[in-house]
């Protein structure tokens, strides 16, 4: 196996100390804290750690021998220690636990589906396999993975490139590897080299270049990672033109740290790039055992339970190993562990299985595939399945709430890492609230400094980081697109995917959660204008918003960018500083802008997210149903006629900080603030201000009516020149991949789709929106919410009749079309009620609605994200 912290040329210096240190401890005292003394001397017919007699070998049924693959020396120094706790009475309680070292992996797998050894210490490629093999053995079912180290979870492999071989930027896409010579591990190596080749050929498209393999240690799956670091040297020395390399994280990060013989840490750094992209994580090494009758027994054995119960107790023993206890402390680090042993995961081997399978290597995975819909041993049929269409941050935490209440959880995303719009947007692009508002309620956001606003880079750093923290790779099927959603007669659902290899597969699930987002790049909302007839006189490009991606896409053009929210505000302040000739930002309407600080000394959300200041709003517009406590009609009946001349005074404040009282551009006197934000919610800075008072961005307001070559004329009669013209118009919801009988039943109308808590559809069972259908202003707690109380919804913890169900949305509809704007997305509007639909969920989910440690703080602080830290977490505890 793979250890963290070691490599051949590193380990030699260190053997002597870890040999001293097992003897002391196998010498002085067993790896149980609590063991007792050993048999005396001579004593061959029993002892405390073992019931070994002389002559007299264990059957059988009470024999269990593991396997495992001697590419270390230390490997033997590992599992005495290891068998001393299990074999100990008070330890792992296994008396006739033993080992057996083998040089290589296919001899190791042979003899687990042979029969030959109970457990085998398997690589994610002799896991593949072990399952093949066994499928194709009439006297065994399956390959069950009862165990793992927590650092051979998600895996991950880079790919580095010589600095002085790429070409501008800063940060590099693995593109550049195109025509290279790479080099790589050991060609049995998943993660030196057959998952990224595999991963550069099928992902990437790059076929051209050349892949140099280096061989060392074969049989042993590049578990030396000898290979990997002849690689790196290969690439540093440029031997036979090398450019490129394909290494584990691992790897790199001890090149990184001096920690490898022949490999300069410095030279590393310096002269390498590790490029942006990289392939999928997978799991590294787990223990693999045989599910059903043993093969020894030629498939007629009566016990089952006892070879079942047997696997188990090893599995138990193992993961109750303690790094907090001293005497088992030496041995887990020597292994390489981390923490602690894990429990299995699903699918310890899905992106090695598909680089195989590709190979001519291995099945395409009806047992453990590669599109993430594995098949769990010893796992209860009765847990109900459940597809996650999304991988943002709605749908990862779906699917950590739906883990957390004991459902079998896939969550499906048609991208090659988690992100959503978060991993590729627009240029520029970021958060419009401070990072304590956009952070998971129990992982701080700590790469970015408390009232910072994050980038969209950072953002996605960290939600990947969410992604390993509470381990979630495994129930992600990532470059894998839902395609067809249909309700069968029983209620469930059959979800057709589609992978980019162009793979499809039908998969049966008990229920559906769309998680896509309020915005998906799948979905761009153009103007008519933008595709038809209209433009076809136009010699320059039209582009959405989340095509414009580099500055040299602008830089030097006459920019048109048309649009009135963050995204076009973002983009004409972006276009201007990445040289544009000239900006135009032509907007339909006035909208009100929300600065990050109010009279430019208090923070935004110390009124937008207080309960003071939301109950000032709800003063105006009323209570939202469901959510706002009874006496807030009593408030809002005296509010409704204090409110306006209150808010007249901030919107000529909010004016007056962007210099902006009048005009065609001020909505001042046009539309209210609160009804405004209720449409065009943004929170901006002044950089589109200052840009528009020094006139590098030259603002309109206008519809364009026709285009002829240079430019497009507005409906007014005026001409504005343009070579790029730039729709940030934002996105649109597309339920084209529900059947049609489904989408009869959602029932969509022109301002949204209605749901009972902006969650459940009220004519279709076992199908929620979480995140899709919700926009609050600190979304990512409030996705977090809303998974939780859709966990619990759906275990039957909170029950809501179809009438009560149907009553509520009718009143929470009455409501906001009495007085929000009639936008596409008003059904899915909470915004500045979001603290009130907060309590409620709170409510629901038997937690205290209030939230600070007292009254002066519940009143007049901002609500943030950490506030509500430990709810999915209570999930967790109370399964």
């Amino acid at each position: 196996m793979l250890r963290v912290g070691s490599s051949l040329a590193s380990r030699a210096s260190r053997r002597h100390d870890a040999s001293f240190i097992i003897n002391r401890v196998v010498a002085t005292r067993s790896l149980s804290s609590s063991a007792t003394p050993a048999a005396a001397d001579g004593d061959i017919s029993s002892g405390t750690r073992s019931k070994w007699q002389f002559m007299v070998p264990p059957t059988q049924k009470q024999r269990l021998l593991m396997g495992c693959v001697a590419y270390d020396p230390a490997v033997g120094q590992i599992w005495d220690g290891i068998k001393d706790y299990l074999t100990s009475s008070s330890g792992g309680k296994l008396p006739h636990f033993d080992y057996v070292l083998f040089t290589n992996y296919e001899q190791q797998v042979s003899a687990l589906v042979d029969g030959h050894i109970d457990v085998a210490w398997n690589g994610p490629v002799a896991h593949v396999m072990a399952e093949d093999l066994a499928a194709d053995n009439p006297d065994c079912a399956l390959v069950e993975s009862c165990g793992m180290r927590d650092v051979d979870r998600d895996f991950r492999t880079v790919a580095l490139m010589k600095r002085d071989c790429l070409e501008g930027g800063e940060e590099w896409s693995v593109s550049a590897m195109k025509g290279q010579t790479i080099a790589t591990g050991s060609s049995d190596s998943p993660q030196g080299h057959l998952v990224p080749v595999d991963w550069l050929v099928h992902t990437v498209g790059i076929d051209d270049s050349i892949i140099i393999p280096h061989e060392y240690d074969l049989g042993k799956h590049g578990d030396t990672a000898v290979g990997e670091i002849e690689a790196m040297k290969a690439m540093l020395a440029g031997s036979d033109g090398t450019s490129a390399a394909l290494v584990s994280e691992m790897m790199y990060q001890r090149g990184l740290d001096g920690a490898l013989d022949g490999i300069d840490a410095e030279e590393l750094r310096e002269s390498v790039v590790q490029l942006r992209e990289r392939p999928a994580v997978f799991d590294h090494c787990t223990f693999d055992a045989l599910v059903g009758d043993h093969p020894s027994d030629g498939g007629k054995s009566s016990d089952i339970d006892s070879h079942r119960a047997k696997i188990a107790a090893f599995s138990n023993a193992v993961l109750s190993m303690d790094m907090n206890d001293p005497c088992q402390a030496p041995i887990m680090k020597l292994e390489g562990i981390n923490k602690q042993w894990m429990g299995p995961r699903v699918d310890p081997g899905g992106a090695v299985r598909t680089a195989l399978n590709r190979k001519g290597l291995a099945s395409a995975g009806q047992f453990n595939n590669s599109f993430g819909t594995q098949m769990r041993a010893f796992s209860s049929s009765t847990r109900e399945r459940v597809a996650v269409l999304g991988a943002g941050v709605s749908g990862l935490q779906t699917v950590r709430a739906m883990r957390a209440k004991g459902f079998d959880v896939t969550a499906y995303d048609p991208n090659p890492s988690v992100g959503g719009l978060w991993r590729q947007n627009y240029l520029s692009y970021g958060v419009q609230v401070p990072k304590q508002l956009y952070e998971f309620p129990d992982l701080e956001f700590s790469e970015v400094e408390v009232g910072k606003y994050p980038t969209g880079a950072e953002v996605q750093k960290y939600i990947e980081r969410y992604v390993d923290h509470f381990n979630l790779g495994d129930s992600i099927a990532l470059n894998t697109r839902v395609t067809k959603v249909a309700q069968n007669q029983d209620g469930s659902w059959n979800v057709k995917i589609k992978t980019t290899n162009g793979k499809e597969e039908d998969n049966h699930f008990d229920k559906v959660v769309v998680a896509s987002g309020l915005y998906s790049s799948d979905n761009p909302s153009l103007p008519t204008w933008a595709t038809g007839e209209t433009a076809s006189d136009f010699n320059g490009e039209i582009l959405h918003s989340s095509q414009v991606l580099k500055a040299e896409q602008i830089a030097g053009k006459k920019v048109v960018v048309v649009g009135n929210g963050k995204s076009a505000v973002d983009l004409a302040v972006a276009s201007s500083n990445a040289g544009a000739d000239s900006v135009t930002l032509l907007s339909r309407n006035a909208h009100w802008p929300t600065p990050r600080k109010i009279a430019d000394l208090i923070p935004f959300q110390y009124v937008f997210l207080s309960r003071l200041g939301q109950n000032l709003v709800l003063g105006l517009t009323g209570p939202l149903p469901g959510c706002s406590p009874p006496h807030s009609s009593v408030w809002h009946s005296v509010g409704q006629y204090i409110m306006p001349p209150i808010f007249k005074v901030v919107e000529l404040l909010f004016a007056a900080q962007f210099r902006n009282v009048t005009g065609p551009t001020s909505p001042f006197n046009k539309v209210g603030v609160v009804e405004d934000f209720y449409g065009y919610a943004q929170v901006l800075d002044y950089s589109l201000r200052d840009k528009v008072k020094s006139g590098e961005v030259n603002w309109k307001v206008g519809a364009i009516e026709l285009f002829e070559s240079d430019g497009a004329v507005l409906a007014d009669g005026e001409k504005v020149a343009a070579d790029l013209i730039i729709c940030g118009t934002g996105f649109q919801k597309d339920y084209s991949i529900f059947d049609s009988a489904t989408r009869e039943k959602l029932n969509i109308e022109s301002d949204g789709l209605w749901l009972f808590n902006h969650t459940i559809p009220t004519d279709v069972d076992n199908l929620a929106f979480v995140g899709s259908e919700l926009a609050v202003i600190s979304n990512i707690s409030g996705y977090g919410l809303q998974a939780a109380w859709l966990s619990k919804f759906w275990t039957g913890e909170i029950v809501a009749s179809k009438q009560d169900m149907e009553s509520e949305v009718s009143e929470v509809k009455e409501w906001k079309r009495k007085w929000m704007p009639n936008t596409p997305s008003r059904s899915s509007l909470v915004l500045l009620h979001q603290i009130h639909w907060y309590d409620r969920i709170m409510r629901d989910i038997g937690l205290k609605a209030s939230r600070k440690s007292n009254i002066l703080s519940e009143w007049f602080m901002p609500y943030e994200s950490n506030d509500y830290d430990g709810v999915l977490t209570t999930l967790e505890e109370k399964k």
